[in-house]
């Protein structure tokens, strides 16, 4: 499926509160009017209606330091208003402001390289999430029914090939390796729509019978890539009715859930939130509590949910899934 190019303006940032000129080509991300300088092919053009965007997205020079560093490593400074800067040697450094309202980015490639875009969407908007009070979890998610259904765990777990499979079930995508979830919605909490694509292996992708050719790949030397699912991509927040945390075991299991309460599945959200760690940094260690917590309340459970990589596996998972959902 092919994207219309984005259109690009020139920007010229610099003092402390750089402006530029702004692409008129603003984009869709967790309900939010993103005006990006830079190329964002992956988000839907935004549709809603006019008014300051949401989210700035600039080009330009980023500091090396931050003059009032509370925390300081190599690749992560954060300042003692909540300004940070983030950096990934050889792709981009970024800045994100301390309202979370705008980012400035230093690309170290081609501005329309997919590796600034895969820690744009990755760290980048984790940052974004825990400063503007929202909590993401390091999960692909997909509509079923009408609630969303996260499937969590570490990377390399099968998210995402997991996603692509529902989605072959007729689910669809709400977003993928970062659910978004505001717990501030009257009724619970909801997962906010964030990117009509998914992230998937060209192994995976040939067992499913996706195509692979013309698409883009995650990172150049990486056989992984970008899936478009606009069509099949829910726009609208949905509330959170279920999450699935994948864990490793034998093809046997494969498919096996497991239902978790109180400490153990509060303790199993808080291993699933997206960069936990950012978060303890923030010094928001009393809202990573309570964030998990309030998520073990959601409608149909937290689970465990077996799911090996093995051959004829990745059907029992769906199986698993959507049997407890019809349940």
């Amino acid at each position: 499926m092919t994207m219309e190019p984005p259109v690009f303006a020139s920007t010229t940032i610099g003092g402390a509160s750089p402006r530029g000129t702004i692409p008129t080509d603003d984009r869709f991300l967790c309900g939010w009017r993103v005006a990006s300088a830079l190329p964002l092919p992956d988000l839907l053009p935004w549709s809603g209606g006019d008014g300051p965007a949401d989210l700035r997205i600039e080009v330009g020079p980023v500091p090396e330091r931050l003059t009032d560093a509370v925390f300081d490593q190599p690749l992560l400074q954060i300042a003692a208003d909540g300004t940070c800067r983030f950096q990934v040697p050889g792709v981009a450094a970024y800045l994100i402001d301390a309202d979370a309202r705008r980012v400035v980015v230093e690309p170290a490639m081609a501005p329309d390289a997919p590796d600034i875009r895969v820690f744009l969407y990755g760290t980048v908007l984790g940052l974004l999430c825990y400063r503007r009070g929202l909590v993401p979890l390091h999960a692909s998610c997909v509509r079923i029914g009408d609630g969303a259904v996260a499937m969590a765990g570490a990377s390399g777990m099968g998210k995402s090939t997991l996603a692509a499979a529902l989605l072959r079930r007729g689910c669809p995508v709400l977003s993928d390796d970062v659910t978004v979830i505001d717990l501030a919605c009257p009724g619970g909490p909801r997962v906010l729509p964030a990117f009509p694509r998914l992230k998937l292996w060209g192994d995976a992708m040939a067992r499913m019978g996706f195509a692979i050719d013309g698409l883009e790949r995650s990172r150049p030397e990486l056989e992984k890539f970008h899936l478009p699912v606009e069509t099949a991509f829910s726009r609208q927040s949905v509330p959170l009715r279920a999450v699935f945390h994948l864990t490793v075991g034998p093809a046997y299991e494969a498919g096996t859930t497991r239902r978790l309460a109180g400490p153990e599945a509060a303790a199993g959200i808080g291993r699933d939130l997206y960069r936990n760690g950012m978060m303890v940094r923030l010094g928001q260690s009393k809202r990573l509590l309570s964030a998990a917590v309030a998520l073990t309340g959601v409608p149909d459970g937290i689970w465990t949910l077996t799911h090996p990589h093995d051959a004829g596996c990745l059907d029992r998972s769906v199986a698993a899934i959507l049997e407890r959902m019809a349940a």
